[in-house]
């Protein structure tokens, strides 16, 4: 019997086999991998199946609802399916609900494996951010003063018109500090307590309030002082023999930013066309020729008439 010639097989191609089979090796590996890891992220158990919206009061929630479906929806690289609870898209989902109109404090968490929770808050319109002398140009801000949306054009007195002084407003902007703004509403709310009304509040940037009366007058407050005591210091003023005939419509302005010491500036008798309207400023108050003085210090008043009840 003969025997067949040896041949010997160069290494070169020994080393292309080689690589040839280990290629198929992992490529079979990880086609196992992807078809294991497709099969598992569709598991219903591993899957979001249900969104509950809670909070707000205007706001639809379904509205929210199909904003965090469709953020759900789809996979990653066309595998990994955006709705498996252990990889679904947290942070666009907080970014797609804040950015519906009038949400605030959205609060994303997956409760019982399957199931997405989302809470959020609602702004509420609390005032209106206007530019100086067009009031079309609004913005509604809430209780901190923080411009959340542009407003349609709106007639009336429902809410409290603000303007800043050498500022324009724009939405997502604090139209000033929310300190002096928690103080300004406090403020007219005690006024409103004792029948002054205030429609409009222009407020410079030293923090000095000018409040327009509802009829006619204007208040000029310093919102770095409390507002019970101003309020206090006005009442005691006005509930002195001498100021006692002060209503709206019968005076120009009432000071109150020097803390005891209120300057009034009544109406003078002259006509209208030769009558100078009052100018908003913080500067000091007009000479002792133009205003009538009445120290708070010099004005006996019962605790209740410089005292106000908050609501």
């Amino acid at each position: 019997m003969k025997t067949r010639p040896y041949k010997n097989v160069s290494p070169s191609t020994v080393l292309l086999m080689r690589q040839i089979i280990i290629g198929l090796m992992i490529a079979a590996f990880f086609g196992m991998l992807i078809t294991s890891v497709w099969y598992v992220t569709r598991i219903d158990a591993m899957t979001i199946t249900k969104v509950t919206v809670r909070g707000g009061e205007t706001i639809p929630h379904n509205e929210v609802e199909r904003v965090v479906v469709d953020k759900l929806s789809g996979a990653y690289l066309k595998i990994i399916p955006r709705a498996f609870a252990f990889t679904y898209p947290h942070e666009e989902i907080l970014e797609a609900v804040n950015g519906v109109h009038r949400i605030k404090d959205v609060k994303v968490v997956r409760t019982g494996g399957t199931e997405l929770l989302v809470e959020f808050d609602e702004y509420v319109p609390h005032a209106l951010w206007c530019s100086q002398g067009q009031s079309q140009n609004c913005y509604f801000v809430d209780n901190q003063g923080y411009a959340f949306a542009q407003s349609p054009d709106l007639v009336g007195g429902s809410f409290l018109r603000l303007i800043t002084v050498g500022r324009e407003p724009g939405e997502h902007q604090q139209a000033f500090p929310a300190e002096e703004y928690t103080k300004l509403h406090e403020l007219t709310v005690k006024l409103a307590e004792a029948k002054w009304f205030v429609s409009k509040a222009e407020i410079d940037a030293a923090g000095d309030g000018f409040l327009t009366i509802v009829d006619g007058g204007e208040f000029k407050v310093s919102l770095k002082h409390n507002p019970q005591e101003t309020v206090g210091n006005l009442l005691t003023v006005l509930g002195s023999e001498k100021f006692a005939h002060i209503k709206p419509g019968n005076f120009e302005y009432i000071d109150l930013r020097f803390g005891s010491k209120v300057f009034v500036n009544e109406v003078t008798l002259e006509s209208p066309s030769t009558s100078t309207p009052a100018v908003a400023s913080s500067t000091d108050p007009a000479p002792d020729s133009e205003i009538a003085t009445a120290p708070v210090d010099d004005v006996v008043a019962s605790e209740d008439v410089a005292t106000t009840t908050e609501e």
